[in-house]
């Protein structure tokens, strides 16, 4: 399967590191562990986590990082045998990510 992270995805993952690393000082690895896991699990189940959005090219699901309070948004096009991560939000924020 194709694995790809977006570009806006990236530049999430980037500055949420940057944070975490600040200011996590007990635990500075911990979000990319999280992530690193989650492709783990995504590779291996690519229709997990649950249905955000549904979108013409396919649905936006959703997993939740439990150690670090983010969702991870992503969409499985099996026809293409392809997994994209679209945005990696902070879960207690009041509204998603631009998708």
């Amino acid at each position: 399967m194709k694995f790809e992270i977006s570009r806006r995805a990236r530049r999430h993952i980037e500055k949420i590191q940057a944070w975490w690393v600040e200011n996590r000082l007990a635990a500075p690895t911990l979000f990319l562990d999280e992530l690193a896991g989650a492709e783990r699990q995504l590779r291996a189940k690519p229709e997990s986590g649950t249905v955000y959005a549904t979108h013409k090219t396919g649905a936006v699901r959703r997993i939740f990082l439990a150690g670090t309070s983010h969702h991870l948004y992503f969409r499985y096009r099996p026809d293409r045998d392809e997994l994209i991560v679209l945005a990696v939000w902070g879960a207690p924020r009041k509204r998603g990510p631009k998708l």
